[in-house]
């Protein structure tokens, strides 16, 4: 089994990557089936559907940047509150383009195995997000 800071390594090197838009080193991170237990509407599985989502991310967000606030390693996982930030240039969640910034605070939980990501839990302040992208969020009627 790696280290702790070795497994700290590998989930801050995955945001880092997608932070800076080199999707390929998702493949040397993340195990080619990686489960991903949060995926985005009509993603695809593994790799390639995480790579799926962290496209549509930076589509909305080219300046995106993840800023690890805390991660903490225990057996084979790893734990981390991430903050992105970036500037919105395409439609997010319905939202069009604003030019506005935002700063979105994630949490994540993933297991490892071999040195890399076999799982990945993660939630987001996506309602944050659409307040701080002057949405209005209107419940049914």
């Amino acid at each position: 089994m790696e280290s702790y800071d070795e497994r700290k390594d590998v989930y801050r090197g995955l945001i880092a990557a997608v932070g800076g838009g080199v999707l390929t080193a998702l493949d040397v991170l993340m195990a080619p089936d990686v489960i991903d237990h949060n995926p985005m509407p009509g993603q695809n599985p593994g790799v390639a559907g995480f790579k799926q989502w962290a496209s549509a991310v930076r589509s909305s967000f080219p300046d995106l940047r993840g800023t690890v606030e805390t991660v903490l390693a225990d057996g084979d996982l790893v734990a981390g509150h991430v903050i992105w930030r970036g500037t919105q240039h395409g439609s997010f969640l319905g939202v069009p383009p604003s030019g506005r910034r935002v700063d979105i605070r994630a949490f994540h939980v993933v297991r490892l195995s071999g040195g890399r990501i076999v799982e990945w839990w993660g939630t987001a302040d996506l309602l944050g997000a659409l307040e701080q992208l002057g949405a209005r969020v209107v419940p049914p009627d």
